[in-house]
This record gives C-alpha cells, structure tokens and sequence, in this order.
C-alpha cells in the first residue's frame, strides 16, 4: 500500500489493511515519506513501514518546485528497487504524490496496482496514474475517468476500521467531560487549521455556553494560554481515542475531505465545514461540501478573514438537528455496515494479485 501527505489519505489504506488481515493476509507493506505522517499511522497499525523520497508540486511560489524532478527521479529509482525487494505482489495506491514513484515501481517491476480516488474528481497523482493503473477504484459512481482503457469501479470510502467498536463514554470518562451535555468536536485534519483554530479561539466563550469543545487543533498547535478553561478540551492529535470522539460529539466543526465527510456519514453527525478554498487546493473539497450539504444536515462556511464572524451562528443553527438525531442517529450508524468499502476494495485488489495481471 502507498498514499499519504494526511490522514484523510492514510486512515482509509489502513481500513482496508485491517480488512486484509481479517482474511489471513498479514504479509502487508506501506510505502511512504520517512518522518511522516503515513509511518506514524502505518507503524502504529502494526504494518511493516517502507521509507522512500517523494515530493509534491506545491501550488504556490515555492524554491522547492525547482528540486521536484530530481526528488520524483530518485524516488523512482528508490521505489523500483524497494518493490522487487519486498517481493510485491499486487499495490494500492490511496493518492498524494507519494503515490507516484510507487506505483511507477510496481509497473516497471510488472506489479499490477490499483488507484483508489475519495473525491468526486481525480487528484493529481491519480490522473497520473489512471494512465497505466490496473483498475482505477472510486468512491462516488459519478467520477469521471478520462481512459478509454478503464471504467472506474465504484467500491465507496473506506472509513477508519474502530468505529464499530468505540465507545463515547471511554472518551468522556478518560478526559473528564461533564456529564451530559452538547459536545462540539473541531477537526481540520491531521495539520489543522490555523485559521479555523483563531476563529474557535476568538468565538470560545460563546461557543463553551452551549458545547464543551473537543479541539483537535494539529501538532504544535495547543494554546497554553487555554489550558485548564473549563468545557475546552485541546489536542495535537487523536490516534486510539478519534473514534470514540467522534461517537461522543452531537455536532463538528472541519474541512470537507471526503474522508472526513464519509465518517460524519457513517455516525450521523450534523457539522459545519469550511472547505479549503481554491488559493491552495484544485477545489476539491468545495465540490465535497456543496454535494454533501444536498442530503445533511451541515452549514458551509467560506475560509476567509470572516469566518469567526458566522462560526457561532451556524453551530447554533444546527443544535435543532443535533438534538433530533440523538441517540436515534447512533442507533442507525451502529446498524450500519461501516466495512463495506474496506470490503469492496479488498476484494478487488486480492483479485489483481489473484489473476497476476501483468503488463504487455
């Protein structure tokens, strides 16, 4: 497996990790950036961690853009020598240009690998790699693929393989919540969100009159200044206690990657999300919030200078949908198959290694 850069990238590769060894398949390998997020993730998984070089085109004026081609090369040269090493018999690439040199190894190596894309249009690295991939997976039935190659696969997202099993008590008893209550969770993804962290900060004392505030505010991120306010909780990061958060809270405050819109699905939360905008994204998760919000309860918000202004109006806004779902909605999203995407991609990779499909 490879993919990376953030956990909306990594968690779903690790769902189907787990789906894997639910079939007795435990001979798997991550490929990924040494120091990264993905080895932090995979390794904590129990997966055997491979380190390769790899670099991004970032969409801003950047001196590192001049250094991307001899990175993407010797990742390349890297990741072909790694994949015949480790004896590879099929990959799934979850997209980041980590992916690239990955999967440009296996093909070189006649690996057949598979692509599997979380937005409704395919990133970057995914419209690279659709070119020569052995199946093109997707998580909407809508995603155009521009190959007359392949038609894409529809398996859904993967999402993170303990939800099933969380318990939102745990997570109220082990930091101390109140009992009873509204819980609002924050969360922009495994870096945060600086922006979204000073306009909670700014609106807090209005916010913690009707929320305790589960702030997940990414590495380096905390406010020492806050510590010890009572109702607000901070944390750079949740690994074993995110799921039961997420069980725990009625309403959420977060980007719209389609990971994180997959989990709100899964457990019927109500949320408002403010989409990275497009001065650093190809839009994206702007696309993710306008089709979710068609069928959710959620309110979007723009990334700007005036976001503090409307955050506390549309989380109360939601409060209504918060309550009305309740225990009704945990009740429909423990009823749910949350495995079902990790299934569906299993057995689609499992049948390229099965049917050793090789390249002409």
């Amino acid at each position: 497996m490879t993919g990376g850069g953030s956990a909306g990238h990594v968690v779903p590769a690790l769902a189907v990790a787990a789906e894997f060894r639910r079939r007795g398949h435990h001979d798997l390998v991550f490929f990924g950036r040494a120091g990264s997020i993905e080895e932090r993730l995979a390794t904590q998984a129990g997966l055997r961690f491979v380190p390769l070089p790899a670099a991004g085109l970032r969409r801003y004026r950047s001196w590192r853009n001049l250094t991307l081609p001899f990175v993407v090369v010797w990742g390349i040269l890297a990741a072909i020598v790694a994949v015949r090493r480790e004896r590879i018999s099929v990959l799934l690439c979850k997209g980041a240009y980590v992916s690239v040199p990955v999967a440009i190894g296996a093909w070189v190596n006649r690996v057949p690998f598979a692509i599997h894309e979380s937005d409704e249009s395919l990133g970057l690295a995914n419209r690279i790699l659709s070119r020569f991939a052995t199946k093109v997976l997707t998580t909407s039935e809508t995603t155009q693929l521009k190959s007359r190659r392949l038609k894409p696969i529809c398996t859904g997202l993967p999402v993170r393989d303990d939800l099933e099993s969380a318990d939102a008590g745990r997570f109220r008893a082990k930091y101390e919540l109140a009992p009873g209550g509204r819980v609002l969770m924050v969360f922009c993804g495994s870096s945060g969100s600086v922006r979204i962290n000073d306009a909670v900060r700014v609106r807090l004392d209005a916010l913690l009159k009707e929320f305790q505030v589960v702030h997940v505010c990414g590495p380096n991120n905390v406010d020492a200044s806050l510590r010890g306010t009572p109702g607000y909780f901070q944390f750079e990061y949740l690994d074993e206690d995110m799921a039961d958060a997420l069980w725990l809270a009625d309403l959420f405050i977060g980007r719209s990657g389609a990971t994180t819109l997959a989990e709100l699905d899964a457990l019927g939360k109500p949320a408002v999300l403010v989409p990275l905008p497009r001065s650093v994204s190809r839009g994206d998760q702007i696309m993710n919030a306008d089709l979710y919000g068609k069928s959710h309860a959620c309110v979007v918000l723009a990334d700007d200078n005036h976001l503090a202004d409307g955050l506390v109006d549309a989380c109360v806004s939601l409060i209504p949908a918060a309550d009305a779902a309740g225990e009704a909605a945990r009740g429909v999203a423990a009823g749910r198959d949350v495995r079902r995407a990790a299934r569906s991609v299993a057995q689609e990779v499992a049948g390229m290694a099965k049917s050793r499909h090789r390249r002409k």
